[in-house]
């Protein structure tokens, strides 16, 4: 007879223990709930400790029989690391594009605690042991995805490769072919941007200190200009260069020299054959020139893509490409655009122009514009230098996956790669920004100021998430020292407007006005005054205001961003309880684009409003057309089913359906509109402590809520969770918050127009709410929501 099996000892890393026999994890003594693909992904990592696990190897583990698309994998981890909690980050590493390493120290056990065989949950299939990998495997891994140790590339003479940098001068171009101006020097800052250990110094550096030298901020940087620049702002070294016609042929000229005296470092001449080869050869000439000052040649092969390579062969797509970064870098990302498109139809192969589409389109919102160029960016990745690969990956992950775990994970890896550039602090920041954790935000943007004093973005990012913390005025500071600097990002308005919002500075907030009209973000600071009149309950002004921003952006060409303009107010009006107007402004909304902002608000509204044919129409549209979207699929459509529960009458699926998106409740996209629709489903449920607690996290986090970028419907949750809060109270017999509440709003709403339907329902129960108290606190019934 075949003895049994021996049961097999559970494995315990950090504070868990995973349970293979009865397919369980534990944390302490608490179970935490996984589903069995999820598990399966945990168990076999948990088998294969500290070693690189292959996406495909996974893949064909989890769905032997199966095709599955990568995005049920990417949705375990997502899953994965929410269980994991605040150890995910220790215990789990993505490595892009590769796979997943489980980086715990795994150890077997011993008999399992915890419920008994009766009450375990079966366990998937049996898989085989692997044999555990010793840690050190991990770091040898770890190295190559990496891509070397920087300790081990380090260079041999760095006494020029500290933080104070290399200032490239423009290149002196006495050909008569404009195509080389400006062009040659941002070729030579690509190649040599790609080294670790070397501190290019910035245009916007540059540009503010010619401003306090009393010049032109767009006035050429000379050898001579840069030599001045470079001694008031410690620089260094200053690289020179020219170019110049020999017949066919063209010579250039490269010199290096030492900013306080100059004294040089490096003179080399390169004659080239022809026009189209003039790029490669200053590459080569690039890389001799790190070599001289001390970079190791295992340093220079790894970080060396060719420049025709890294941008384009094309000097003309290269030129448009130029023009385009300095007007971005000036902050006027939108003119960057049709310069942006011009180098990619010169080069259809020019990654990084498709990346920089991507991230000016995602500045102005056009997020289905934003997808396609990061998609073709990706595709085209291995044409790019290390950092631009960065780059690239990231802005994919957030454009076209919504995968905040993975963008983080490619950010965090360009850090220690790049431990001198302020980018990936920045992106970071908009990632943790993203999903509420805005502490983590504003830590990684100060580092951004701090490694780039110039960079505007970077003082907007500080901004926004002190915004989000409710400390109004580091926000305030943050942004009039970009300001004071000429280095404010036009978009920065929306965040001075919000400041002042907050603080109930009307004259601040005009001036932002103001100061807005005529420029590509007039659009947006008209929707960012609707959302403030609708906040007070002026929704015939807001309305007013919607259809200038829409109308200004549609003839500005930007008509995604006027449909979540648009989507915004559809919201707002479901909300407040006019479904029939909501109904009316979705149709116009998904008139205007059928992107995801303007479906995935549109079918929010209609579900507020039990349209649920047409929500469910919509959300099986966002579905089938962007299957890789996490963000949608945790955050958006969970939002719009739960709101279709509660019209259904099923609060508690409600509530379930909510837990996808609670890790973004906070973020910057969903504003809190989780926990709006979480506190309404528990009233329903007859849990009102539970919705008196949703309702006030939206009380206590009013930055959350503010107009400061593109969100033009969140403010609106404020004066709604007053309302939940009034009737929540009113149902645990609270009688005396109720109208503390109920007054509150009524405050708020003093100018509010009176055909608004959650006024009338309010003014109704707060006269019985007085009656109630004057009655001695008889029972009284308090409606659901909003009369329809």
């Amino acid at each position: 007879m075949t003895e049994p099996a021996k049961p097999r000892d559970p494995y315990s890393f950090g504070d868990f223990t995973l349970d293979v026999e009865r397919g369980t994890l534990w944390r302490g003594a608490e179970e935490v709930k996984l589903r069995p693909k999820v598990f399966e992904a945990l168990r076999y990592l948990v088998e294969n400790p500290d070693r690189l696990v292959p996406r495909d190897e996974l893949m064909k583990a989890l769905w032997p029989d199966s095709f599955v698309t990568d995005d049920s994998l990417v949705q375990c981890f997502v899953e994965l690391r929410r269980a994991l909690g605040d150890q995910a980050q220790a215990l789990l590493k993505t490595v892009p594009r590769r796979g997943y390493i489980f980086t715990a120290g795994v150890k077997e056990a011993g008999p399992p605690a915890g419920p008994g065989p009766e009450d375990a949950v079966a366990s998937p299939a049996p898989r085989p042991r692997r044999a555990v990998y010793a840690s050190v495997l991990v770091a040898v891994v770890a190295l190559a995805v990496l891509a070397y140790s920087l300790q081990a590339l380090r260079p041999s003479g760095a006494a020029l490769m500290g933080k104070d940098g290399i200032l490239i001068a423009d290149f002196a171009n006495t050909t008569g072919d404009d195509v080389f101006d400006g062009t040659l020097r941002q070729a030579m800052a690509v190649h040599l941007g790609q080294s670790p250990f070397l501190s290019i110094v910035s245009d916007e550096r540059v540009r503010e200190t010619l401003r306090y030298m009393g010049r032109s901020p767009d006035e050429p940087v000379t050898r001579e200009l840069a030599r001045e620049i470079a001694q008031r702002q410690g620089v260094a070294v200053v690289l020179a260069g020219s170019i110049a016609g020999l017949g066919s042929h063209y010579v250039i000229n490269l010199e290096a020299v030492g900013a306080a005296d100059g004294e040089a470092i490096l003179r080399e001449q390169v004659e080239v054959e022809s026009r189209e080869d003039v790029l490669r050869r200053l590459g080569e000439a690039s890389g001799r020139f790190r070599e001289t000052l001390g970079e190791s040649v295992a340093s220079i092969e790894k970080f060396a893509t060719p420049i025709e390579q890294a941008t384009t062969p094309s000097l003309e797509a290269f030129k448009a490409y130029d023009l385009g970064r300095r007007r971005h870098f000036k902050g006027e990302y939108y003119e960057a655009i049709p310069l942006y498109k011009r180098a990619v139809e010169l080069d259809p192969d020019f990654a990084i122009a498709y990346a920089a589409l991507a991230i000016t389109y995602g500045t102005a919102r056009e997020v289905d514009l934003a997808a396609q160029y990061s998609e073709r960016a990706f595709a085209l990745r291995e044409r790019v230098t290390e950092r631009e690969r960065f780059y690239i990956s990231n802005r994919y992950y957030v454009d076209v996956l919504g995968a905040t775990d993975e963008a983080i994970e490619v950010m965090e890896l360009w850090k220690q790669t790049y431990p001198r550039d302020f980018v990936p602090h920045t992106n970071l920041s908009a990632r943790y920004s993203a999903i509420g954790q805005h502490e983590r935000a504003l830590e990684e943007a100060r580092e951004g100021v701090r490694l780039n004093p110039d960079a505007g973005l970077a003082y907007v990012a500080v901004a926004q998430n002190a915004i989000c913390l409710d400390h109004y005025p580091d926000a305030r500071a943050a942004l009039e020292q970009a300001r004071t600097r000429n280095i404010l990002p036009t978009y920065g308005r929306y965040m001075l407007f919000g400041v002042a919002f907050l603080e109930g500075d009307a004259a601040a907030m005009q001036e932002q006005v103001a100061g807005a009209a005529g420029t590509p973000v007039e659009a947006g600071l008209l929707a960012n005054q609707s959302v403030v009149a609708a906040y007070a309950g002026q929704v015939r002004r807001a309305r007013e205001l919607t259809e200038r921003a829409i109308a200004l952006a549609v003839s500005q060409g930007f008509e995604e961003s006027a449909s979540l303009y648009s989507g915004g107010q559809a919201l707002w009006e479901a909300a407040y309880g006019d479904c029939r107007a909501a109904k009316r402004t979705a149709e116009r909304t998904l008139g205007l684009s059928r992107d995801r902002p303007a479906l995935s608000r549109s079918a929010l509204a209609l579900a507020l409003c039990g349209e649920t044919g047409a929500a469910e129409r919509l959300i099986d549209d966002m579905d089938r057309r962007f299957p890789h979207d996490l963000f949608l699929k945790t955050a958006w459509l969970p939002m719009a089913r739960s709101a279709l529960e509660i019209h259904r009458g099923q609060p508690d699926r409600a509530v379930e359906l909510l837990e996808a998106a609670q890790r973004t409740e906070f973020g910057t996209v969903t504003a809190l509109w989780p926990a709006y629709l979480r506190g309404r489903a528990h009233f329903d449920r007859g849990a009102p402590t539970e919705a008196l607690a949703e309702f006030q996290k939206i009380l206590d986090h009013k930055g959350v809520l503010a107009p400061k970028d593109f969100n033009p419907a969140a403010m609106i949750l404020y004066p709604l969770a007053q309302v939940g809060r009034a009737r929540a109270a009113a149902q645990v017999g609270d009688v005396a918050e109720s109208r503390r509440m109920y007054e509150s709003l009524l405050a708020l709403w003093e100018s509010a127009d009176e055909d608004v339907p959650v006024l009338r329902d309010v003014k109704r129960e707060h006269g019985q709410i007085i009656a109630r108290t004057e009655a001695g606190g008889r029972q009284l019934d308090v409606p659901t929501g909003p009369t329809r």
